[in-house]
């Protein structure tokens, strides 16, 4: 089959199973009733939003190893105006599966009272991710510091992790809990679904159906009891979809850890308040201005791959090698001329 002839198919198959015609079929598979949008008023307060995210960029690679820039940190936002960004974490991280418990288990100790991390063979891929996350978490934990009861704590992501860092988000659960701190995680992208011939994206679809049946409106709608595959669900929360702007055609998956069940809908309201930026229109701002400034650029990535590489020669390692180290052999097919 031709490249044409397999793209209309897939084009068709768009059509008749993940393009939402109406909304009967999304309503009767999943669940979901009319009456499960819940409007948000947006109502403005005065504390402060703090708003979490990190970074990573591959600098080079091997096949035991790797070498990422890792950053995170946080922008504090009082209603409209912009505070402060403060950079929690800078830096390097050599991914080795060697050297996991060097270097995760002091933050663990120190952070949240954790002995240590159990990696599975399985998850050594992720070791670069898990540190971002781990420097996310930490990030948020400096938050709580700063942070005053009703203020907001929102972290760009997910809550429903993988298991080696769950402990440390029930720590910061009762953190927040005890404080008096909304602590949300907003999704920029999800993979929960519904669906049984092809999976069907359940957050853009729902976003859909909430342009009609609460149109020009901001709502949320919780995930309990909804026919959807919503992830592990191991992380004593609920899961929500949220439009935080009436005039924004976008939804996010926020989860809320259970302290939270009883105050939702009062802390989307103070979010909707301030996610209505032309920026970034339906998205809280304080978490565009987090991404904007924790971001690492590829810039800034090509940067540090040279910096290491001088540095490698420097300290005795001929040209041959380090190309030979941190030079993908994709890149010298690439290169090869064409015949």
């Amino acid at each position: 089959m031709d490249e044409d002839s397999r793209l209309s198919l897939i084009a068709e198959l768009i059509r008749d199973h993940i393009s939402l015609d109406g909304i009967d079929r999304y309503l009767a598979e999943t669940g979901v009733q009319s009456c499960d949008f819940v409007p948000v008023e947006p109502r403005d307060f005065a504390g402060e939003i703090f708003a979490v995210d990190g970074s990573n960029a591959s600098i080079c690679g091997w096949s035991t190893a790797n070498v990422n820039l890792i950053r995170a940190g946080y922008a504090v936002y009082r209603e409209r105006d912009w505070k402060r960004t403060v950079i929690t974490f800078d830096d390097a991280f050599l991914a080795d599966p060697q050297l996991c418990q060097k270097m995760f288990d002091p933050y663990l100790e120190h952070f949240f009272g954790l002995k240590g991390i159990d990696f599975k063979e399985s998850d050594l891929d992720r070791l670069s991710s898990y540190y971002r996350e781990l420097h996310e978490y930490v990030a948020i934990n400096d938050a709580l510091s700063e942070a005053h009861a009703g203020d907001i704590i929102l972290y760009d992501g997910s809550f429903d992790v993988f298991e080696p860092l769950r402990g440390v988000l029930a720590a910061i659960f009762d953190r927040a809990r005890e404080k008096g701190i909304a602590l949300l995680a907003v999704a920029k992208s999800s993979s929960i679904f519904w669906g049984e011939v092809v999976s069907l994206p359940f957050v853009q679809h729902t976003s859909m159906a909430g342009s009609r049946l609460l149109p020009g409106a901001a709502w949320y709608l919780s995930l309990k009891d909804k026919k959807v595959d919503a992830g592990q669900g191991r992380w004593n929360g609920q899961t929500y979809i949220v439009r935080f702007c009436g005039q924004s055609e976008h939804a996010f998956r926020v989860d809320a850890p259970s302290y939270l069940a009883d105050d939702i809908g009062s802390v989307l309201e103070k979010l909707a308040a301030y996610s209505c930026s032309a920026e970034c229109m339906g998205y809280p701002h304080a978490l565009f201005r987090a991404h904007r400034d924790i971001r690492i650029t590829e810039q800034e990535g090509a940067a540090a791959c040279e910096r290491l590489m001088a540095q490698l020669s420097e300290i005795g390692m001929t040209h041959s090698e380090i190309r030979l180290l941190m030079q993908d052999f994709h890149d010298i097919l690439e290169m090869r001329p064409g015949i």
